[in-house]
Parts: structure tokens; sequence; C-alpha cells
């Protein structure tokens, strides 16, 4: 960005500070362009978007509000309009519609929503606003609800397992604030395995840059997945769960390779075809970052590029879990 006083080429800048948001304060790292001349400070809508961005997600986990993706995936879950939701939980027409597309919901509206996640208060929320339905809409959603309340009841295994392999699912600074999404990370992963040859290791640093690259230029993260700091470098916190949940969902293989050493290696490839249209600009942006930047490095160059992060030197001796808003902006390899 140029100068608007000097016309001279500015260097973004970050620092650690606070912003007020809803007569709250939050800490941010926040992002500007020094104007080094006259030492004015400027924004685009770019920064303007992840300064706020970072407030506003500490806002919805600190007061249990719904995410824009939440919000519009719990709709569809049901298959409702926004304007007919609006109407079963008592909203503005147009009020869901914009809580999708990113407006903040108030406290109370936010768990709301949350709360007809669960299909069983859904259908409560349904029954309760028969004199607003036909009789047909009516049926058509408490049999689409009910149907869905077996599912879950007939998946609560699946579940329980998920719970294994996502200790941390609810978003939060964890999880990039998202929510842990297995096809998105079955997809990241066919992206990877398109362009390079996958190893374990290797996969897990590229997962981990992906994501935290993805958040430091975006505040979300593309795969909800929660990483520890490990002798190795970070790594999802229950790698090896969740490649073997994708081998028996058969997104992906694992295969037992003998190297010219003696040593073996397990080589992962993925099974399902890489998708774009499932990602974001921004998302795709960080993949090929990520591929252009460690694609053509072997597994031992990545793993000691990753012991210069912060992320890591500063959670490996406790195996801690790593925040994505301590230290996505102190990314150095990507």
């Amino acid at each position: 960005m140029k100068s608007p006083i000097t016309g001279k080429d500015m260097k973004m800048q970050r620092e650690e500070t606070t912003l007020t948001y809803r007569k709250e304060m939050f800490p941010v790292v926040y992002h500007y362009y020094l104007c080094e001349d006259s030492g004015e400070r400027f924004t685009d809508d770019i920064l303007d978007t992840i300064n706020i961005v970072q407030v506003q997600n500490q806002y919805r986990e600190k007061y249990g509000i719904p995410f824009a993706e939440d919000i519009k995936r719990i709709r569809e879950k049901y298959g409702v309009s926004a304007s007919k939701i609006s109407e079963i939980l008592g909203l503005g027409t147009n009020t869901y519609r914009l809580y999708e597309v990113g407006e903040m919901p108030s406290v109370a509206n936010g768990r709301l929503i949350l709360s007809v996640k669960e299909t069983l208060e859904f259908i409560k929320q349904v029954e309760a606003s028969s004199h607003l339905l036909t009789e047909k809409e009516k049926e058509k959603y408490l049999l689409k609800a009910k149907n869905l309340h077996q599912q879950e009841q007939n998946n609560s295994w699946n579940r329980l397992f998920e719970q294994r392999i996502f200790s941390k699912q609810v978003p939060d600074e964890y999880t990039g604030y998202k929510e842990p999404d297995l096809d998105k990370i079955a997809q990241v992963i066919s992206c990877f395995s398109g362009n390079t040859t996958l190893y374990k290791t290797k996969l897990n640093k590229l997962l981990f840059y992906s994501d935290f690259y993805a958040y430091k230029t975006t505040g979300f993260s593309i795969t909800g997945i929660s990483y520890k700091a490990i002798p190795f470098g970070p790594v999802p916190a229950e790698y090896d769960k969740l490649y073997i949940r994708l081998c028996d969902d058969q997104k992906l293989s694992i295969n037992q390779v003998l190297f010219t050493n003696g040593n073996y290696g397990e080589q992962i490839k993925a099974s399902v075809d890489f998708d774009p249209g499932l990602f974001k600009p921004a998302e795709l942006e960080a993949l090929n970052n990520v591929v252009n930047v460690f694609g053509n490095k072997n597994t031992e160059e990545i793993v000691m590029i990753s012991h210069a992060e912060k992320a890591w030197i500063e959670n490996e001796k406790d195996k801690k879990f790593i925040s994505y808003q301590k230290y996505s902006f102190d990314l150095v390899g990507v």
C-alpha cells in the first residue's frame, strides 16, 4: 500500500493491543501500514477485516454465539429457508439471513440459534410455531427433524469416535474458530496428495502450516483441527486416530514403504478427488502457498523449519495445544 501522504510504499506492521467491541476490550494483534515519514498509520479493507475478525471471534467464543458458517449449517440441516427459520425462531424476517453472512447476533439470539442445533429442540420450536406454518410445512419440518434425530441415535458410535479424534470440537482459539470437518480435512489431504509425495510426518506439518497460514490471513483455520507441539514439531492432536478414521471412510490410504536404508515409512494417498469449489479463495491461497513452499522439501527439512516456529518452541516442553490467535501471526515458515 502506498502512503496517501508521500506516495511511497508502506510496510505492514503488527502490534499487540486491545480493541473495544460492544463495550468490552479484547486483545488482538493489530495490523496496519506505517508511513515512516509522517508516522501516520493506515489500514485497508483486508487489514480492517483481520483486525475486527479477531475481536468478533473472541466475543462469539465468550458468549457461546455460533459462527456464520454454523448458523447456515444449522438451517440447511433441516431444509428450511432463512426467512422460514426466522419465523420459527421468532426473529425478524431477514434476521437469520443477515446472521448467515456475518452479522453478529445478540447473545440471546445466538444461544437460541445454537439450541436448535439439537434436533429435539428444533422439533419443540416447530411445534410452538404451528400457528405460523401451514400443516404441510409443519409435517415436512417435523418429519425431517425426527428422521435426523433417529440417524443421530444410530450414529452415536461415530460421534463418540469423533470426540476422541477432536478433543476440541467447539470453535475457539485452538481450532481456529472452526468446527472440525472430516470432509474438509480429506479434501486438504487430497490437495497435498496431488502435488507432493506424502508421508505421515510431512502431512502433519503441511496441515499445520495451511491452517495457521489461513488464520494468519483471514482469522479462521481451514479444517478446525487443533494442534499440539511434540518433539517432531506441531501435529494434529490425535493424528493417528484421524488418519485411521479417514481410512475407514475410504478417503485415504496408508501404505508401508521400504526405504533404501532399510527403514519403513507410512505413505499417505488421498482416495477422493480434490474439489477447489469447496474452498474459499483465501483458503485456496493458503493451500497453494504451502504446496509452493514445502512441496519439494523432504520430511526432515520441514521438521527443521517447524522447529523455528514460536508455536513449537513455547509449547513443546509440555506438549501443549497451540493457540491460533497467539501464534499464527508469528509464522516464519510461510
